[in-house]
C-alpha cells in the first residue's frame, strides 16, 4: 500500500485495522483492511458522521471499496433502516460500478480538473506570468446548452 491515511480522531468514530502507510498486503489479503465504526445520538447523526469520515480516508496502491461504502449509506432504503440480507442482490444486481454523477457535480469536478491542468500547466512552463482567470466551457449533454465558467483564482 502506498498511501493510507485514515479520518482524523474523533470520540464517535473507532477504526480498526491492523495496516498502516507502507503496509505490504498480498493480492490474497482480506478486502477489509480497516473497519469504521460511528455512533451518534441517532442513526442520521451517525450516518452523516460516517459519510464525512469515508471522505476523509486515502488509500492507494490497493483495490478498496470506499465508493461503495458511500453508495451504500446514500442508498435511501439503507438510511431508513429498511434493508436485508439481499440488500446488495436487490440493489446491485450487476455488482457496484461507481455512482453517476448528478449535473452540480459533472459541473464542480470539469472547473477543478481544468484549474488543476491549467496550474500544472504555467508551473511546467514556469513562466513568471500568473493566470489568473481562466475560461472553461462545460459540454451540454444533448438536451443541455453548453455553458461558458469564468474562474478566477484567488490568494
Amino acid at each position: 500500500m502506498t498511501k493510507y491515511l485514515e479520518p482524523k480522531p474523533h470520540k464517535d468514530i473507532r477504526i480498526d485495522t491492523g495496516v498502516q502507510e507502507g503496509s505490504e498486503i498480498s493480492m490474497y489479503y482480506d478486502p477489509m483492511i480497516s473497519k469504521l465504526i460511528t455512533w451518534g445520538k441517532d442513526r442520521p447523526t451517525a450516518m452523516k458522521l460516517l459519510d464525512s469520515a469515508f471522505d476523509q480516508y486515502v488509500v492507494q496502491g490497493v483495490a478498496h471499496n470506499l465508493g461503495f461504502g458511500k453508495s451504500i449509506i446514500h442508498n435511501e432504503s439503507f438510511a431508513a433502516g429498511d434493508y436485508s440480507t439481499a440488500f446488495i442482490p436487490d440493489f446491485y444486481p450487476e455488482g457496484y460500478n461507481g455512482d453517476s454523477l448528478d449535473n452540480n457535480q459533472q459541473v464542480r469536478v470539469s472547473l477543478a480538473a481544468h484549474i488543476i491542468k491549467n496550474l500544472y500547466s504555467s508551473y511546467k512552463q514556469q513562466s513568471k506570468k500568473s493566470q489568473d482567470v481562466y475560461y472553461v466551457t462545460i459540454l451540454g449533454r444533448g438536451d443541455e446548452a453548453d455553458r461558458d465558467w469564468k474562474v478566477v483564482k484567488s490568494g
